[in-house]
């Protein structure tokens, strides 16, 4: 279980070079307040094309057409790592999936808040754990959820509505809807 804990702390923070990707992006290729100039296809072509429905054993997510997958989902040593990123630049949700172990949701909540430095400590309703911290000055939530042997980490980073509005509307699972933030 702990050894675990590095390995996605390490894939949790990739959403901070992705959202520093996606906005340094979007900063270059953004056309000036009324500007109608369309984009190059030097500039469309970093982009990766919309990926359409990406799934895992956990979960299904149907992209939008303004998100992008950064990394689809990916089997790991056991974990199920993935990166979605708001193509303006303004959200990066990372979700993982790992073996929970003897761990239960409580003691994964506390080990990742004080991890990333959380300003509180997590919260619970219900079953699920959730706190707010600060990476690289921008604010993010974290939600760690449990269901059987597994645990998810699903984190927002940047504007929490649009984040929570991709989970909501586009990440479904019928057989593990308990890992899914609520």
């Amino acid at each position: 279980m702990f050894k675990h804990i590095a390995a996605l702390a390490l894939v949790l923070c990739m959403g901070a070079p992705a959202f520093a990707a996606e906005k340094a992006a979007t900063d270059e290729a953004a056309p000036a307040a009324g500007d109608k100039t369309p984009q190059t296809a030097e500039m469309t072509a970093a982009a990766p094309a919309n990926p359409g429905e990406l799934s895992c054993k956990y979960y299904t997510i149907t992209m939008p057409d303004d998100w992008k997958a950064v990394m689809a989902p990916t089997e790991n040593q056991g974990m199920i790592n993935a990166v979605f990123a708001r193509t303006a630049g303004s959200a990066v949700v990372t979700m993982v999936v790992a073996p929970r172990g003897v761990a239960d949701g409580k003691m994964i909540a506390g080990m990742f808040a004080e991890q990333f430095k959380a300003e509180k400590p997590p919260v619970e309703k219900n079953g699920q754990f959730t706190f707010s911290f600060t990476e690289q000055g921008m604010p993010c939530q974290a939600w760690v959820t449990t269901e059987g042997d597994v645990f998810m980490v699903t984190t927002i980073k940047g504007n929490r509505k649009e984040g929570q509005a991709l989970l909501k509307q586009h990440v479904k699972s019928e057989e593990y809807a308990k890992l899914l933030p609520q």
